[in-house]
This record gives structure tokens, sequence and C-alpha cells, in this order.
């Protein structure tokens, strides 16, 4: 009886550490509504490069995609499709460099439980601004709040610049 107790208090203390260990950090919470997600994605991307990206994996669901547009040498659009693992690889190779993403403005498209977020942004790495662009955002609301399906993004350019009305 005793050697069955001391079981169970150890192996719901496994449990309990596993349990803990699984849950988000209070800084990952996610949006519980929208209008959440552009500061939700401000501050997982902001940081070290390298830094831990628990906050963006807990935002996005597991079969996320982020698209990122631009013009090839030849003028005509191409893209680039990645995994939320490729981006996290992607950016964590630019080592300890300071990113800072700050969402401009944005505006939501919803209906029930999926929105639609146009939003332009800044991007600095260690201080300088890196790049400014349009990011397409499209949501879900599930159980535990609001999280990212896709990311598609185009980077401000010389041919395309960011029009007024989406600047603040």
């Amino acid at each position: 009886m005793l050697r069955t107790l001391f079981l169970l208090t150890i192996l719901a203390g496994a449990l309990t550490d596993s349990a803990l260990a699984q849950a988000p950090d209070a800084g990952c919470a996610l949006p519980s509504e929208p209008k959440g997600i552009p500061a939700a994605i401000d501050a997982a991307i902001t940081g070290p490069a390298d830094k831990d990206r628990a906050c963006m994996k807990a935002l996005l669901i597991p079969e996320a995609r982020m698209m990122f547009v631009s013009l090839g040498a030849d003028g005509a659009p191409t893209y680039t499709l990645e995994t939320l693992d490729d981006w996290i690889a992607r950016v964590k190779a630019r080592g300890h460099i300071m990113l800072e993403e700050k969402q401009l403005k944005f505006q939501i498209e919803r209906y029930g439980n999926i929105a639609h977020l146009w939003s332009s942004y800044s991007l600095s790495s260690d201080g300088k601004q890196a790049a400014r662009g349009i990011n397409s955002i499209q949501a879900i609301k599930e159980a535990g709040g609001w999280r990212v399906t896709g990311i598609m993004v185009q980077a401000e350019s010389a041919t395309a610049p960011l029009p007024k009305k989406y600047l603040p």
C-alpha cells in the first residue's frame, strides 16, 4: 500500500512537471480578440534573433505558412514559402542581433471565427530600420484565443512604396 502511494506520488509529480513544461508562458497568452494579434506578433518577433520562439509557436498553428513576396531581377513577382520552423532557423542564424517589429497601422475584417488583418509594419535590426511593408495575416478563433494560420509579407521597395493610407 505504501509502495503504491509512493509510486502514485512520483507519477503525479512527473505529470505535473510535464504539464507545467508544456503550459505557455504568461507572456505567450493568445489574444482574446483579433485586435490583439499585431501586438502578439510584435512581441514574438522582437528581441535577439536567436531567442526562444515559444511564443511564436504558440501564436501560429503548427500548419501555418509564411510567404514572402518580392520582385525578381526581371521585375516579375516571386515568392518564398516557409514553415514556422524554416523561418525560425533562418532568423536564428542571424545570431544575437536585436530585432524589433512594430505594426504601424492595421485593419481587421472578421466573420465569426475567422479574421483577416491587413497591417503595415516596420522592422529594425540593431536599432536601424531594415524594412517596412505589408503583412496579410489570416487567423482563426480557437478555445484558447486567436491563432494565426498564415502570414503573407511584401516589403516596401523603390517600385512599391507604402501608400500613405497605410502609414500612421
